[in-house]
């Protein structure tokens, strides 16, 4: 599951970084494979992104407010956020009337947030340790 887990997120990584080099070069890649116009990314996956992150940051954010911060692994950011991005992104979706396949893009997000809160849970993380 170790192994299963790291190769999941580093296709994610890979996959980010070049839709990083790729709009360097003017080339936007809609997720998980669309090349679209440079400035053409659907309107609602933009807020999805786009509150999800502001959601994320705000989380944080009153944790350390209320005094409740506590040291946390990266991944356990990439989960808020994922799960704030399948959230905003269920209502946004349905408020905006998308069609039925975008709904499979939130399905994969949920999918790999489940595969990362089984590969991190504490009860699996002795699984995980290098030995």
């Amino acid at each position: 599951m170790r192994l299963f887990s790291k190769l999941l997120v580093m296709a994610m990584v890979i996959w980010l970084l070049s839709v990083v080099v790729c709009s360097l070069f003017g080339v936007s890649i809609q997720f998980p494979f669309t090349l679209v116009e440079e400035g053409k990314i659907a309107y609602h996956r933009l807020q999805t992104i786009r509150i999800a992150l502001f959601l994320t940051v705000a989380y944080y954010g009153l944790q350390y407010v209320l005094g409740l911060t506590k040291e946390v692994y990266p991944i356990n950011f990439v989960k808020v956020y994922i799960f704030n991005m399948c959230i905003v992104g269920l209502g946004i979706f349905y408020k905006l009337g998308v069609d039925r396949e975008e709904y499979l893009v939130l399905a994969f997000w949920l999918l790999f947030l489940a595969l990362l809160n089984i590969a991190s849970a504490n009860r699996y993380r002795r699984l995980f340790k290098k030995k």
